[in-house]
């Protein structure tokens, strides 16, 4: 797998689009042309290599009005997905309004599912607003930030989101900004240095 970086952009090629990729890529490319989103946490990492499950992928999207919620509910029903949750798309948009997520898998299946938010606080508008573009064979995603990312991970402070942001510095170090690093580690009030990240 070859992984190359410019600006806001990844390019992977070479990579084994696996069965979850494909589904991420089927859900993104509806979700996508409703609303803009930014796929977040452990997937980040599976995307580049990293061997582990997962169950779910974590994505943000701004908040929606009932009415474009609405709309959106309608294309992915239409697209072959569906809400996981007990409740129709007003009850839905509750859901997302309470800031409790809501989970959509394939219809007629529940694993691999995603897990969908509102975006909450000044680190998730800034996740989305300063998105990266990952070109993949069979379709584009938006992530976030790398930096970011692995600050938020060492913020997770659990084994596997640990090693999940030892394993995007291994893969990123030498593209990312020093300063963008330390204002991400900072922003999260964690430290890098014992991991030797962020130095």
């Amino acid at each position: 797998m070859d992984v190359r970086c410019s600006d806001k952009r990844i390019v992977v090629s070479g990579k084994y689009i696996t069965l979850l990729d494909r589904f991420v890529q089927d859900f993104v490319r509806i979700l996508g042309q409703e609303t803009p989103y930014v796929i977040v946490s452990g997937f980040v990492a599976i995307l580049f290599g990293r061997s582990r499950g997962t169950e779910d992928v974590d994505v943000l999207i701004p908040r929606l009005t009932p009415e474009d919620f609405a709309h959106l509910h309608r294309a992915l029903v239409k697209g072959g997905f569906a809400f996981l949750n007990e409740e129709d798309a007003d009850g839905l948009s509750e859901m997302l309004e309470r800031n409790r997520p809501i989970r959509i898998a394939r219809a007629g299946q529940i694993i691999p599912n995603i897990e969908m938010k509102f975006i909450k606080d000044d680190v998730d508008r800034l996740v989305l607003k300063d998105h990266l573009e990952l070109e993949l064979p069979g379709g584009d995603l938006c992530i976030s930030p790398i930096d970011i990312q692995i600050a938020y991970n060492l913020f997770l402070g659990g084994r596997k989101d640990i090693e999940d942001a030892l394993y995007l510095w291994e893969i990123f170090r030498d593209d990312l900004d020093t300063a963008a690093m330390t204002r991400a580690l900072d922003l999260f009030g964690v430290r890098g240095d014992e991991y030797g990240i962020g130095v």
